[in-house]
This record gives C-alpha cells, sequence and structure tokens, in this order.
C-alpha cells in the first residue's frame, strides 16, 4: 500500500508530496524519516526533503527542504539516511536527531541537526568511486557502476562510510561532522579527521551496524554476507562468513538492523538482481527480488583468527 496514503504521491508535479524515495529509516522513536530526492527521470524536478512520520498514526511531524548549498542539482543523487538519536526514550523525548545522508553520485555526505534544524554538507577523496573497481560481475553477469559513497553507519563515537566502486572501507569521528561550525570554510574542511579502516577483496553495496558495533555487508564476488567488529582490524582474518544461499543475495541495495518484538535484533535485507535488471535480462518467471531476514542472537563481538 503507499505510504502514508496514495495521495502523498506525485509525479512532479506536486512539491509538497513525495516525489522520489530511494530509502528510508526508522528510529528507536518509532518515527519514520524518508529522503526524498526530488529526481524523476534524472532531472531535479523537486528539491530535496526529509520527512519525518509518526508510525503511531501515520502523521507527518516535520518536513526539512535541503538548501541548494548541500546538494548538486541534476547531478546529486541522496539516499539511505542513517540516524543518531540523541535523546532516546524512555528518558528522551526524540527531539535531538542526527541525520546522515549521502550523495552517492556528487561524492558527499549532508548532515542535517534536527534540533538546529538546519543542513550542512562535507567532501573528501574517499567518498569518490574508485575507478578500478566500478566494473562489477554478480551471478556471472557483468556491468559498470561508479557510485561513491553508498552507505554509511555510527557507533554513537564515529560515522563509518563505503563507496559502492571501492573495496575500502573509511570513518571520521562524529565529534567532527556534528559541528556545523567545522565546515564554515567549505566542505573540504578537515580532510585530515578521515581515515582508512583498510580494505576488502571485492566490493559491496549497502551495510548496516547493530548495537555490538559488527558491521554487516555482502561482498559481490563471491556473494557472501560477512560480519566485522569495529573493535577489530579490518582484516579478512577479522571477517566472519555468515552462512546463507548466494541466490537470495544477489545485490543487496538495502540493510538494516532493527528489534523485533521480543527486543532481539535482526537483520535484514532487500535483494534486487541489479545486475539483471541493467543488462535487460529480468526473467519475470523467476524470484528477482527478496526480502531476507536473519536472527543476529548467534552473533557476539568479533574476534579475529590467529592467522589468514
Amino acid at each position: 500500500m503507499p505510504y502514508p496514503n496514495f495521495a502523498w504521491h506525485n509525479n512532479g508535479s506536486n512539491c509538497d508530496s513525495i516525489t522520489s524515495v530511494y530509502h528510508v529509516t526508522m528510529s528507536e522513536c518509532n518515527q519514520l524519516w524518508v529522503m526524498d530526492s526530488g529526481i524523476v527521470a534524472g532531472q531535479q524536478i523537486c528539491p530535496p526533503q526529509l520527512l519525518q512520520f509518526d508510525l503511531n498514526n501515520d502523521r507527518l511531524l516535520h518536513r526539512f527542504r535541503l538548501p541548494n548549498n548541500t546538494y548538486i542539482p541534476h547531478a546529486s543523487l541522496l539516499i539511505a539516511p542513517n540516524l543518531l538519536v540523541q535523546d532516546p526514550p524512555p528518558r528522551g523525548k526524540c527531539r535531538r536527531t542526527m541525520v546522515y545522508v549521502p550523495d552517492c553520485r556528487y561524492h558527499g555526505l549532508i548532515m542535517y541537526d534536527q534540533q538546529a534544524n538546519a543542513a550542512w554538507r562535507a567532501e573528501h577523496r574517499f567518498m569518490y568511486p574508485d575507478p578500478d573497481h566500478g566494473y562489477y560481475t554478480i551471478a556471472g553477469d557483468s556491468f559498470t557502476l561508479m557510485d561513491g559513497i553508498f552507505s554509511v553507519k555510527n557507533d554513537k563515537q564515529n560515522l563509518y562510510f563505503n563507496p559502492m566502486a571501492s573495496l575500502s572501507e573509511y570513518t571520521v569521528p562524529l565529534s567532527v561532522v556534528n559541528r556545523r561550525e567545522n565546515w564554515a570554510n567549505g566542505v573540504l574542511a578537515n580532510a585530515d579527521q578521515f581515515t582508512l579502516v583498510g580494505n576488502r577483496n571485492s566490493a559491496c553495496a549497502a551495510s548496516a551496524m547493530d548495537s555490538r558495533n559488527n558491521v554487516y555487508c555482502v561482498n559481490f564476488n563471491p556473494i557472501q554476507l560477512f560480519v566485522w567488529n569495529t573493535k577489530t582490524p579490518y582484516k579478512k582474518r577479522c571477517f566472519i562468513n555468515l552462512p546463507g544461499p548466494s541466490s537470495w543475495l544477489e545485490f543487496v541495495s538495502g540493510m538494516k538492523v532493527v528489534k523485533n518484538a521480543m527486543g532481539e535484533e535482526e537483520l535484514w535485507l532487500i535483494s534486487i538482481r541489479y545486475q539483471k535488471t541493467i543488462n535487460n535480462k529480468l526473467n519475470f518467471n523467476e524470484n528477482n527480488y527478496r526480502i531476507v531476514r536473519r536472527s543476529l542472537d548467534d552473533i557476539r563481538q568479533g574476534k579475529c583468527a590467529m592467522h589468514g
């Protein structure tokens, strides 16, 4: 069903509605944050906007239209918001949320401070795609996609991110990106605060982090869900491969860690077989889109093997 209802959705004729959404995310406050790119057929029809809905009654709580200095019209593609609720329940009032939005096509990061109702932009060379790693083969089908910073996640102290066309994981302290004043001299300020965490053997797209600082991602080739803990080195010997059918994990474009009704964390993934779509090979007699769920009750804080 259209959310919150059909009347909210349009083709760009009404910028007070929802134009084009790539990703959403839900906070522990039972609120849904929606990143509306405002793009239709590659054209910036409406300004990008963040929408905050109350999931108790599906009503709009807040709307923030991104200012012109935070994105590049017709070039930016804003996806996959990540949240840090600084006053969470039960004691907090859920009025102090930081939202981090990657611009995967024009290689930047947007920060939105709910309390200040202000947004700013950061850029760094680590957010760019690597031309040596923009060609992929997934389940035998190959394609080129030069997306930069694709997925961001945080452990309340540091922001971690990975470009899609890359084998690398990077980090920057939240104390740096959360202060608007740090970017008064331009989007390229604080370059020395960004750090390479390490490299993988394969690219991956979406990633997510649980409450134990475990980071999950799916390698493209071979197709493999793995977990890494931020307290350990970013090396192969510290990656733990999690078993699962590779056919369920062909291009995971979305990934979230959520708590179920019993308070246990679960990993939810959306698999879209993008390699078939871009090559016009979709067979509609096959399952091309999947929602996959995995319990995380067997995952503990990561440890490293002695060798590897």
